[in-house]
């Protein structure tokens, strides 16, 4: 039988372990970008651009060249995907134990994060 206790120690370590390898790929990215960029002068127009598209293939392909900034990337993805295996146990949770209100307020939260996440354009 699933308590609530039990369901909140189950998402307390999904955060713990999601946030902690999220971080961990922030700083290591960081830490390699400072070593191959550290002496360079940050280049401004990066700042001012009005026109940044870019969608979950392209972050991918980034993450995977395992460069200091795909590796950033991909610390950032572990964090967004994070919170929506969070929202995603909430759903399972509320579902077992038959509060469909709640389990509805859910779905509809976990299909936005989804759509947001998945198929922007």
């Amino acid at each position: 039988m699933l308590t609530t206790p039990k369901m909140e120690r189950m998402i307390g370590a999904l955060l713990l372990i999601g946030t902690a390898i999220s971080a961990a790929l922030v700083l290591f990215g960081g830490i390699m970008y400072l070593w191959q960029h550290g002496g360079e002068n940050m280049q401004t127009e990066l700042l001012v651009s009005d026109n940044y598209s870019i969608n979950i293939r392209q972050i991918w392909h980034i993450a995977l060249s395992l460069t200091p900034l795909g590796i950033i990337e991909l610390g950032l993805i572990a964090l967004v995907t994070t919170q929506i295996l969070r929202v995603g146990m909430l759903v399972w949770f509320y579902a077992a134990i038959r509060d469909y209100r709640f389990t509805l307020i859910s779905v509809f939260i976990f299909v936005t994060l989804l759509y947001s996440f998945l198929w922007r354009n």
